[in-house]
């Protein structure tokens, strides 16, 4: 398999297994502990994007060889960037697609949810886990 499919295969994986994690965390809260299912679907959301960080860092992009000196905090810092643009192009794409196809509310959520994750490997990839190029020091 080529090394972008097998990426991309990966990807989906990953994020599949947050999503799973996304739900099961907050239906559970809601469901179990009887938590406002607005404050439980936050949880799920933030549960399965920190199970999604650790594996696409560790497994999808192989970010960083161990002892490369990775900076995790600024990594961290740009996929919370790029969650916030994939949740608005979601929200955005599902809007849309409403307008669309009236009537067809799991169409529209299922086509928000096919553009955002095109949207969050793109992001993933060339934005929150591109290769760290170290510089070499300038001589003077």
């Amino acid at each position: 398999m080529r090394r972008g499919a097998a990426e991309l295969l990966r990807f989906g994986l990953v994020s599949t297994l947050g999503l799973g994690v996304d739900l099961l965390v907050a239906y559970g809260l809601a469901a179990l502990l009887e938590i406002s299912l607005p404050l439980a679907a936050l949880a799920g959301f933030l549960a399965g994007a920190a199970l999604n960080y650790a594996l696409h860092h560790l497994w999808t992009f192989r970010a960083v060889p161990p002892g490369a000196g990775d900076d995790h905090a600024r990594r961290m810092l740009r996929y919370a960037a790029g969650l916030a643009l994939t949740l608005a192009v979601r929200v955005a794409a599902v809007a849309l697609l409403e307008r669309l196809l009236p009537g067809r509310e799991l169409a529209a959520l299922a086509g928000g949810t096919v553009v955002s994750f095109v949207v969050n490997y793109l992001s993933s990839k060339h934005f929150v886990f591109r290769p760290i190029v170290r510089r070499a020091p300038e001589l003077r």
